[in-house]
């Protein structure tokens, strides 16, 4: 066969170039204009399986999973509890819980912050069950002082009983620790621990994941895959007098509180982000 003419051989290797080109691009570029790559679905937790989750990967928050309070004012913090997409934030798989300085009226009183607070209650509650969230928490050493996310549970019948899986308070001497808790009254009966977390580090450096697994006679309590504290009725004399009964979930973001209250370095707005919450059963 005849060798090609360098013409020819030009028009090709112009040709191989631009296709090659053109693959390489969004390597070197991030462009992609293909379809979004599919959600991971939950991994699989062996023992355990998932029957209540929220990913957070729609346009907007799952009324059908959670209540968003509204103008509602408690006398323990210092925020309104608000119902307003400024607050409240899905978008890029995570939910944003953000408490601002700003002034607003609740429960017939004005406060000089806002905040966001979500529960199950009327929609999912469970007896016993694997608890879990992935988050970062907004605080840092010296700029945090009287901020306070958590993820916890309640009785349904607004009895005797807590979960804390865990409490993220700001300020100095919090904001590297998750607080463990379990309460049967609020004074003065009640267990806690603040845990530093056990790979380093602090829970406002990245996303980190708390985890309660509650079964009958016992509670435990895991930060990224690490078991880190326990309760059972040898440690608890009132443990099954607490949990035999169906809690729902809490996940809030409240400003002020028994830790204090925010100090002239505390920065707003300051964000809870939340990559997911999970729950699973045996």
């Amino acid at each position: 066969m005849p060798s090609p003419a360098p013409r020819t051989l030009l028009i090709i290797g112009a040709a191989v170039v631009a296709v090659l080109a053109a693959a390489l691009v969004p390597l070197f570029t991030g462009a992609d204009d293909g379809p979004p790559a599919p959600q991971t679905a939950p991994a699989a937790v062996p023992g355990w399986r998932l029957v209540w989750g929220d990913e957070f990967t729609g346009g907007g928050l799952d009324r059908a999973k959670w209540n968003l309070r509204n103008n509602e004012g408690r006398d323990m913090d210092l925020g309104c509890n608000v119902d307003n997409p400024k607050n409240t934030l899905v978008g890029d798989g995570n939910l944003t819980l953000r408490a601002l300085r700003e002034q607003a009226t609740c429960s017939s009183q004005t406060r000089q912050y806002t905040q966001s607070y979500l529960d199950t209650i009327g929609k999912a509650s469970w007896t016993y069950g694997r608890f879990e969230i992935r988050a970062k928490s907004p605080n840092e050493p010296g700029t945090s002082q009287g901020l306070w996310p958590a993820f916890w549970l309640r009785p349904d019948d607004s009895g005797n009983g807590e979960i804390d899986v865990t409490e993220l308070p700001g300020g100095r001497d919090w904001y590297d620790k998750s607080t463990a808790a379990i309460f049967w009254d609020y004074t003065p009966v009640k267990e806690d621990v603040r845990i530093g977390l056990p790979g380093g580090g602090y829970p406002g450096d990245g996303f980190h994941t708390y985890v309660t697994e509650w079964e009958a006679g016992s509670l435990k309590w895991y930060i990224d895959d690490k078991l880190v504290w326990t309760r059972d009725r040898s440690t608890t004399p009132w443990f099954d007098k607490a949990f035999t009964k169906p809690y729902n979930l809490r996940l809030n973001f409240q400003v002020g509180g028994w830790l204090g209250s925010p100090d002239a370095q505390t920065t707003f707005p300051a964000d809870f982000v939340v990559d997911y919450v999970r729950v699973y059963q045996r």
